[in-house]
């Protein structure tokens, strides 16, 4: 079979994704230890809390998906119990069967780190666009189209400081109407109240950045119900058709509901 003859460019394109990702990982093991995990452990709770059975995995199901032989994963089993991670429950159908689910100090530990890689996820994405391009496969499983980058031209804005360009949508995005802004001035046309974080959130994040990842992580769990969800879904229909505007009255735009609301829509 005859070798494709690769560009320079798909050479550099393979080092800066190779590179990232070496990057991401060895930043993970750093955010693991730091929350007072081995990398191992990190993966084991991961691997815990994301399976697909509520039941929580069995010791195969964990060590086909970490890439362990048994004995190995038994041993990081072991050791995470005794650090009070995991707990081994029966299967209430077949007490034969030993299944793992997190303790509370696992659930948080966990929780803690997962908003973190989200957004670390979500920054790589921005940085290296062209190495993750031509990455998906060629033909959409099923023969469905693919699903249309709803993030590539959603932008977020303050609402003071801000005149809609042609062609555009703008939308306000916070649940109380700016103050001092004249409605008659207001450079939108939509205002979406329900998509906005609720009163209780938002009081209680009180733009403090130190509470940021726990108030996104609060943020994208309201999202995906109720009104916040119906509207959070009108919004990605919006960006389907045409430029996207999410406008706020905040000041830090960084650590805003809209930053969240941007980032969801990437990830979503």
């Amino acid at each position: 079979m005859r070798t494709m003859r690769l560009s320079d460019e798909d050479y550099r394109r393979l080092l800066a994704l190779r590179t990232g990702l070496r990057r991401f990982l060895r930043w993970s093991e750093q955010q693991a230890r730091a929350a007072g995990l081995t990398p191992a452990q990190h993966q084991l709770l991961l691997a815990v809390r994301g399976h697909a059975d509520r039941r929580g995995p069995t010791v195969g199901e964990i060590a086909d998906l970490l890439l362990l032989r048994h004995h190995s994963t038994v041993e990081l089993i072991d050791r995470a119990d005794s650090a009070g991670l995991v707990v081994r429950r029966r299967d209430p159908d077949d007490h034969r069967i030993v299944r793992l689910q997190l303790t509370e100090a696992g659930a948080e530990r966990l929780e803690t780190l997962s908003a973190l890689h989200l957004e670390e996820l979500e920054r790589l994405a921005r940085r290296l666009p062209a190495a993750w391009e031509g990455l998906a496969p060629v033909q959409p499983p099923h023969g469905l189209a693919p699903t249309p980058d709803d993030s590539a031209a959603v932008q977020i804005a303050r609402v003071y400081d801000f005149a809609t360009p042609p062609g555009a949508t703008a939308v306000l995005v916070d649940r109380l109407w700016p103050r001092g802004l004249p409605r008659a001035r207001a450079p939108f046309e939509t205002w979406m109240k329900d998509v906005a974080p609720s009163t209780e959130l938002r009081q209680w994040y009180g733009h403090v950045p130190d509470r940021f990842a726990t108030f996104a992580r609060c943020y994208r769990r309201e999202l995906s119900h109720g009104a916040a969800g119906e509207a959070f879904e009108q919004l990605r229909r919006l960006a389907r058709s045409k430029p996207l505007v999410l406008l706020t009255a905040t000041r830090d735009l960084e650590h805003s509901g809209a930053e969240v609301l941007r980032r969801a829509m990437t990830v979503s």
